[in-house]
């Protein structure tokens, strides 16, 4: 049994960490496309279209919305595939990231730069349901800010306990998320939006990653006794 629950952690870790790889690394492909929009950072388009409203930039501020708008979809699909496919929801959830992104590269590719990486805005709200119940990364995936916050919450509780360092596991997801959009603007610059593609071959990689049903033959809460439920069990996923 302890071994089953090392290897169900284990997996999210994993999956947690790869994913927010592919985040980070797709995010700093739109930053440069959009010009300064963002396909996973809801905080940094919800002040661009406010700001853009404000000053009468209305083309600005239709992107920001739209951007909103795609992501809230993403977040909406993946949530009712969490609750209603169940055991499979992993797969299908997966699948989706992976199709949506190539999707997103191929319309990248071939006819427009731009409308392929706004594509990928549904990618982000997909991405940040995959770890959002039954899960033990109790942070949002691209919820950056929270991040840190709770990072810095655990270091100061966990002085002079016998667990000192454990925040450093928190404030890793933040730095992983940094490494994929540094991975990603290295990859734009060198190779343009073909550099998508690597972002098609990161999401097929998730898509072979361990799931919680496939290690214990059935979901499994992330707390033990636990009743079933929608709810998500982590902050709201942002991306400040």
């Amino acid at each position: 049994m302890t071994k089953t629950i090392a290897r169900v952690r284990s997996s999210d870790v994993l999956l947690g960490a790869w994913l927010l790889v592919m985040a980070g690394f797709v995010d700093a492909i739109a930053f440069v496309v959009l010009q300064g929009s963002f396909v996973a950072f809801m905080s940094g388009n919800t002040t661009i279209l406010a700001s853009s409203t404000a000053t009468g930039h209305w083309s600005l501020a239709g992107l920001s919305a739209l951007l909103i708008c795609l992501f809230f979809a993403g977040c909406l699909t993946g949530a009712a595939i969490v609750r209603w496919l169940r055991s499979a929801a992993h797969r299908v959830l997966m699948a989706s990231i992976a199709l949506a992104t190539l999707a997103g590269a191929i319309v990248a590719n071939t006819a427009s730069a731009w409308s392929g990486v706004l594509m990928l805005a549904v990618v982000g709200g997909l991405t940040n349901s995959a770890l959002a119940t039954n899960t033990d990364v109790h942070v949002g995936l691209t919820y950056v800010t929270g991040t840190l916050v709770k990072a810095a919450h655990q270091l100061v509780a966990d002085i002079r306990t016998a667990h000192p360092w454990s925040w450093l596991a928190t404030i890793g997801y933040w730095f992983i998320f940094a490494v994929g959009a540094t991975l990603g603007g290295l990859a734009f610059h060198r190779l343009g939006t073909a550099a998508l593609w690597i972002a098609v071959g990161l999401a097929a990689v998730a898509c072979a990653l361990p799931s919680r049903a496939e290690i214990t033959g059935a979901p499994i809460r992330a707390k033990a006794g636990a009743p079933p439920s929608s709810t998500p069990t982590t902050e709201p996923p942002q991306h400040p």
